[in-house]
């Protein structure tokens, strides 16, 4: 049976063979010599002390895997062949046989892999390492008595909330820690000691106590080189306050895109509106003087016009290579800031806010964001306009401009205020624009259809309109204490315009504006210098005392 089973398998496979190989192969030899080899190297003779097994005992099926790996090699089958035949320079089938096993049975070729980037994945702390951790930082805080040891202890608690923020939640409930703190911001010799502290406790949610009637707010749009619009309306208030610099007159300053060069350079800088200009065009004249040739090459190979890397240069240049966000936190004074991005790789697009400050625990923000990352890097995030420069990735985040999704960054301002502090008043809200066209509001034209590229056109205008913002903000704030300052454009200006009498053309029209718009200005500044009523004064004083001499909570 086995016999019959053996020759009929070969007959069938050498048929295939013999079809495929038909002009190419010589007669083959006999079946019976073919079936007579097989049958022998499959059941070869047994030694004589295994040369008994049942007659009557069934052997089990062999499967086609079996007989494959049971096969003699090719070499081994055909001298078998070879000394039954006397054709001794015929070539032999039995090759063929076992190449056609060797493929219906045949182990998978090892293929080069390609090579792989080893990502190192940081180490995961578990949460009790990190409240033990924890609790040992403010304990050696609290034991700290030299002014070394004070400033060793304090930076380590500052790396310690940037590194976990949720701590904050267990080192701001600590009272003795809290005093500690604000006792070395307040009384300390050491001005290293001081800003640490003040630093420390703006990443806890501590707050300094407001300076006027209540928060004082500026947003600033993004829009290209149209951004020396907005600094003519701005050198406008700076003028009509008397001189005061930009820095001084608000409490929370936002920015996006361009917006946030401005806002950098003003609010953590602290630059005069003219000295914010000349290094704001400055900037402009050496990143968009760009040949079109290498725009175009650019555009193709990474999807940026114009050269990343000098932008990244520029940047580290006039903010500083090592200069955190959160590092003009150490600044008496200094402004709350926020710079807006757009996060590109999640399923929906979402602002992320880079931060100088942390949300007390409890008043976490709806928008995701952090502190610990670089100024430059915030401001390259924030302004990486699709199409003109790379996208950006910073850690697990792919950032792209926030004007993409927020051009005016109005309601995302009022929303993080409301959360920084949460029992005081809006006494102002200035929103500087970057220049609007005017636009007839009859209808151009009676066609029923509009072309692919006017569509995706109103698309992009929708996404990256700043008046819908504008009315909403108008509707809600009370009046007198939201200020829209927008200047008219006679020209439809790029965002990379930096033709001489364009620019020229573009001061022309936010003058004219700042002109026409003066009553408003001056209001908005005089608004802007409402200082705290006593009886303000007296109430937030009462609350810091409570904050500070209630019975203490100790963890």
């Amino acid at each position: 049976m086995e016999t019959s089973m053996a020759n009929a398998m070969v007959t069938r496979v050498l048929r295939g063979v013999n079809f495929f190989t038909r002009s190419k192969v010589p007669p083959r030899p006999s079946a019976a010599v073919v079936s007579q080899a097989v049958v022998n190297e499959l059941e070869p003779d047994l030694p004589e002390e295994q040369e008994s097994p049942q007659k009557d005992q069934k052997k089990p099926k062999e499967t086609i895997n079996d007989v494959a790996d049971t096969l003699p090699k090719a070499e081994t089958v055909a001298s078998a062949v070879t000394s039954s035949n006397s054709e001794a320079a015929q070539p032999s089938y039995f090759g063929y046989l076992a190449g056609v096993f060797s493929s219906v049975v045949q182990s998978p070729v090892a293929t080069k892999e390609p090579e792989q980037k080893v990502k190192v994945l940081p180490k995961k702390v578990s949460r009790t390492d990190v409240m033990a951790r924890t609790t040992a930082l403010i304990r050696k805080v609290n034991l700290a008595e030299s002014t070394s040891s004070r400033l060793l202890r304090t930076e380590e608690m500052s790396r310690h909330l940037m590194e976990y923020p949720a701590t904050r939640a267990t080192i701001a409930e600590n009272r003795p820690l809290m005093q500690k703190l604000k006792n070395q911001m307040r009384f300390s010799n050491d001005p290293a000691l001081r800003a640490e502290s003040r630093q420390c406790l703006s990443l806890c949610g501590q707050n300094a106590p407001l300076l006027g009637q209540g928060v004082r707010i500026l947003t600033i749009d993004g829009g290209g080189t149209r951004g020396m619009m907005g600094l003519e309306v701005l050198g406008a208030i700076e003028k009509a306050s008397g001189g005061k610099k930009i820095a001084e007159l608000f409490d929370h300053v936002v920015g996006v895109s361009t917006g946030a060069i401005i806002a950098v350079l003003l609010a953590d800088k602290q630059l005069t509106v003219k000295e914010c200009t000349e290094i704001y065009m400055d900037i402009s004249q050496k990143l968009f003087n760009q040949g079109r040739f290498s725009g175009v090459s650019g555009l193709l190979r990474n999807h940026s016009y114009y050269n990343t890397a000098m932008w990244v240069d520029i940047l580290k240049q006039v903010i500083g290579e090592n200069i955190r966000v959160l590092d003009s936190a150490r600044r008496e004074g200094a402004p709350k800031l926020s710079i807006i991005s757009c996060i590109v790789n999640a399923p929906q697009l979402q602002p992320y806010v880079f931060r100088n400050y942390e949300h007390a625990p409890g008043y976490d923000s709806y928008h995701r964001g952090g502190c610990q990352h670089f100024l430059w890097q915030a401001i390259q995030a924030s302004a990486a306009a699709p199409g003109y420069f790379e996208e950006v990735t910073l850690g697990s985040v792919l950032h792209q401009d926030g004007g993409v999704l927020a051009n005016n960054p109005a309601a995302i301002g009022m929303h993080e205020t409301k959360l920084i502090w949460p029992d005081e008043q809006l006494q102002c809200l200035v929103s500087v624009g970057n220049g609007r066209s005017i636009s007839e509001l009859e209808l151009t034209s009676t066609r029923k259809s509009t072309r692919l590229q006017d569509k995706i056109s109103k698309i992009v205008d929708s996404a990256t309109d700043t008046e819908l913002v504008n009315i909403s903000m108008g509707d809600l704030i009370q009046p007198g204490r939201y200020y829209r300052l927008n200047p008219y454009m006679s020209y439809q200006y790029t965002l990379d315009e930096i033709d001489p009498d364009k620019l020229a053309q573009m001061r022309h029209d936010a003058k004219l504006y700042v002109r026409r718009n003066r009553k408003k200005i001056e209001a908005a500044t005089e608004q802007l210098m409402k200082e705290p009523t006593l009886l303000q004064q007296l109430q937030r004083k009462s609350a810091e005392l409570q904050k500070d001499y209630l019975p203490w909570q100790r963890n």
